[in-house]
């Protein structure tokens, strides 16, 4: 994983923010996508786009870095 501190300004959108504030508080992705009105395949690609812009491999690693940036 790159260091956050350097990762390009990328700031996810506000449905990809509810998905990842859904996933912190420890929703499952299919209730993620169900809290933020979105279908699973919209979550799943929100979670890629994001997972390519900050360099990281999993959607745990976004939701960490999320959080360490106070997004969620």
């Amino acid at each position: 994983m790159r260091d956050i501190a350097t990762d390009a300004a990328f700031v996810p959108d506000r449905t990809t923010l509810c998905v990842l504030g859904a996933l912190a508080r420890g929703a499952t992705a299919s209730e993620a996508a169900s809290d933020c009105n979105i279908s699973g395949s919209t979550l799943r690609r929100k979670l890629a786009y994001v997972r390519d812009a900050w360099g990281v491999e999993s959607s745990v690693q976004v939701v960490v870095i999320a959080v360490r940036r106070g997004l969620i």
